[in-house]
C-alpha cells in the first residue's frame, strides 16, 4: 500500500528509536502475542503523535544514534501492524510503501 508523506520531522528520541528496531526484527515480533504487540505499537504512536501533533499515522524510521524520521501520511486510521517496506522521493513528492507484519 503506497502512502504519501504529507510531513517528514526527524526528532532525536532514543525510546522511540529502540522501539522502532525492536518492531523491525521479526524474531522479536515473533515471539510476542498480538496484544503484546498491540500496547507497544500504540505507546509509539502516541509518542509520534506527540512530536506531531497530528490526527493523521505517522510512521517513524530508525536512524543513526538518537535520531528518528517521522513520516506524516494522510491516514486517520491507527495501523500498528505495518513497517515501512520503501521510501520513495519523487518530483511529486515523497511516498512509502508500507507492508504488513504478519504477528502470528
Amino acid at each position: 500500500m503506497w502512502k504519501e508523506v504529507i510531513r517528514q520531522k526527524t526528532v532525536q528520541n532514543t525510546i522511540l528509536r529502540s522501539g522502532l528496531r525492536l518492531l523491525h526484527q521479526s524474531t522479536w515480533r515473533q515471539s510476542k502475542d498480538r496484544k503484546a504487540l498491540l500496547e507497544v505499537s500504540g505507546q509509539l504512536q502516541n509518542v509520534m503523535q506527540l512530536h506531531l501533533e497530528t490526527k493523521n499515522l505517522v510512521v517513524g524510521v530508525p536512524g543513526f544514534g538518537k535520531e528518528v524520521t517521522l513520516l506524516e501520511v494522510d491516514e486517520p486510521k491507527f495501523v500498528p501492524h505495518y513497517k515501512i517496506e520503501q521510501v520513495v522521493e519523487s518530483a511529486e513528492g515523497h511516498f512509502i510503501k508500507l507492508k504488513l507484519i504478519k504477528t502470528v
